[in-house]
């Protein structure tokens, strides 16, 4: 159906789905399989699906702060962080705010969690959310296609079994055929450092330095993303019908005598600023993002009591865990100088050089434009390995874990039993505490926003390496700041709030320099050349802190706001995803996550989204609506 809110449409829809996102345009796809089912989808960006900026992988970084691509979120100034010599710095979020969400501008990663990460979710009272469960729907969702054999031996793909990879999902993942020597330099690197990856990553468990998948088709060398890929193929069905530009204000809620609180539908304004309503048959799902998601449930009177009434909002169903339990993945990480005459991204300073890669990409889609990021590795604290480090990290636990003191009061009942199983897993040696990332350009990690950080104001070539905390123990909080959509809700991380945050992310910044100072690699860096930021000292624990406080940024992984758990347990939504205390609402995204994976949550959402698909499908199968 068209793409426009200027036509006719029904009053009343099966399904209205709030957010045409990562998640929400997979579950539109699986539900409007059945064309006995109808499903209206509401998102508030535009149809950018042939832009450029978005089907090109190497313009990724040109979307971001941009309005028409970007919502371009801000955190609350964060106690624990510096700007300068004065603690209180904010921190930029990219979130999409396209057709395609997060997918449509993201950095292409396809890296999947480990069997733990997963585990853990059931372990917090959620059935059947473990990695046996969850694994067929990591394959579901994406077709594995195999590199050229130059390509594999330069990469070191070997360790892809294609036994575990999709074979018929909807989006593409590939290796990039075009390729440098930092990226070739890079699994061998790691090899030498003892720390080869163990196996395929999606066998749920792997540790080790490797070369990733992208979500770029490789028939087309474009960006695979949910948007043209789950949509664009099924976007004249005459069941599903999709509004751009359209901003939901609140979800509508009725009080009945035998159902109780029901979700009836959405009230919206569409692209003209006109109010306009639309009613749910049978379900609101909502996928708005972990940041949207829950300042929507709060703002239609689903949430903490005290917030509501204090913005003047009628309070539907009290729920203090609304918006708690924020999670992401902080990184911080530095740049080196590489050897003259290696090629980098800085390279695009030159006119000359951008208008070469562009024709490259354009004529016969060759070049460092089909590219994005494909270097990673995941590892424990090497320090923590040897028996003094052993000793150290027990004294580290015993001190920081539990520590309720440091915690605020709506954190869930939950977060003792979280804690234990961040702690099992930081006392394993088989388990990675770390996201290390390899990317062939400069990066200002001091900065706060998005272009800045990928901005190339220094004159030379540098590589950079990018360290994120896999499994942070601080949890965070996004609340709304009024009654109204339109006002950005407050963002606050809380980022190393908890002292064994900053403890393990320095350790991992020490390690940087042996790194870099590892052959292959470490030919490709010159000994005695700049480094980034100017000055960066990470000879002590001491200064390796102070860095992490001055230069944390984001890896834009948002999640845990409408965590799956017991209601009891500080949870938001069942393990059926439906919201506690309301029928016919459900929030699918990654802020149901209760916990966050190891590495970039893309393919998480995918698979959530998948296996939420099936749940409703299977909920509703032989039962009536809820319309009256």
């Amino acid at each position: 159906m068209p793409e426009s809110d200027d036509i006719e449409i029904a009053e009343w829809f099966d399904y209205i789905i709030v957010g045409a996102g990562t998640a929400g345009l997979v579950v539109a796809n699986r539900l409007t399989t059945d064309p006995n089912v109808s499903a209206l989808v509401l998102e508030a960006g535009a149809d950018r699906l042939d832009d450029p900026k978005i089907t090109t992988p190497g313009l990724l970084t040109l979307t971001y702060d941009d309005p028409q691509y970007d919502w371009s979120f801000n955190t609350v100034p964060q106690k624990a962080l510096k700007q300068d010599q004065l603690y209180g710095k904010s921190v930029s979020h990219s979130r999409g705010k396209v057709v395609g969400g997060s997918s449509a501008i993201n950095a292409l990663a396809l890296i999947y969690p480990p069997k733990s990460s997963i585990d853990a979710w059931e372990r917090l009272g959620n059935e059947g959310w473990n990695w046996d469960a969850m694994a067929p729907y990591y394959r579901k969702f994406h077709t594995f296609n195999p590199p050229s054999k130059e390509t594999a031996e330069a990469l070191g793909t070997a360790y892809i079994d294609e036994e575990v990879q999709g074979k018929s999902g909807p989006i593409q993942s590939s290796f990039p055929e075009f390729h440098g020597p930092l990226g070739k330099a890079w699994p061998q690197t790691f090899k030498n450092l003892d720390f080869p990856l163990t196996s395929d990553p999606l066998s749920g468990q792997a540790t080790g330095g490797f070369s990733y998948l992208s979500t770029v088709d490789p028939r087309t060398w474009e960006r695979s993303h949910a948007g043209s890929a789950y949509y664009s193929p099924i976007k004249d069905r005459p069941n599903l019908c999709l509004l751009t530009e359209t901003v939901v204000q609140k979800i509508i809620l009725e009080k009945q005598s035998a159902a109780g609180l029901v979700a009836k539908g959405v009230s919206f304004l569409d692209h003209g600023g006109k109010s306009r309503t639309k009613m749910a048959k049978r379900e609101v799902i909502v996928c708005a993002g972990a940041i949207h998601s829950p300042q929507l449930l709060e703002l239609s009177g689903i949430g903490s009591s005290h917030i509501l009434r204090s913005h003047g909002i009628e309070v539907f169903f009290d729920n203090p865990y609304v918006g708690e339990n924020f999670q992401d993945h902080p990184m911080t990480g530095m740049s080196f100088e590489v050897i003259d005459g290696l090629p980098t991204i800085d390279m695009i300073r030159d006119p000359q050089v951008i208008q070469g890669a562009t024709e490259a990409y354009q004529t016969s889609r060759q070049g460092p434009l089909t590219a994005g990021f494909h270097s990673v590795a995941s590892l424990p604290v090497v320090e923590f390995l040897t028996e003094e480090g052993q000793a150290e990290l027990g004294r580290l636990l015993e001190q920081y874990v539990p520590l309720p003191f440091t915690t605020p009061a709506a954190d869930p009942p939950s977060l003792s039993t979280q804690y234990t199983i961040l702690r099992s897993l930081l006392e394993s040696p088989s388990e990675g505490s770390i996201i290390i990332g390899m990317g062939a350009s400069q990066m200002h990690f001091d900065k706060a926003l998005q272009k800045d950080i990928f901005a190339i104001t220094e004159p030379e070539n540098y590589v950079s390496f990018l360290v994120a905390l896999a499994q942070p123990f601080s949890r965070g909080s996004i609340h709304t700041t009024s009654a109204s959509i339109s006002d950005a809700p407050e963002i606050d991380p809380r980022y190393l709030s908890h002292p064994l945050d900053i403890e393990i992310l320095a350790r991992h910044m020490q390690y940087i320099p042996k790194i870099a100072a590892t052959e292959p690699l470490a030919s490709l860096l010159k000994s005695e050349g700049r480094r980034l930021p100017d000055g960066i000292d990470l000879r002590s624990l001491g200064s390796a802190k102070e860095h992490c406080k001055r230069n944390i940024i984001t890896n834009n992984h948002p999640c845990g706001t409408c965590a799956m758990m017991p209601f009891e347990d500080g949870g938001v939504v069942d393990s059926r995803l439906r919201v506690h205390g309301v029928q016919g609402l459900r929030v699918v995204d990654a802020s149901v996550f209760p916990m966050i994976p190891r590495g970039n949550i893309q393919s998480s959402v995918y698979a959530v989204a998948e296996k939420a698909s099936d749940l409703i499908i299977e909920d509703w199968q032989g039962h009536p609506s809820l319309a009256a």
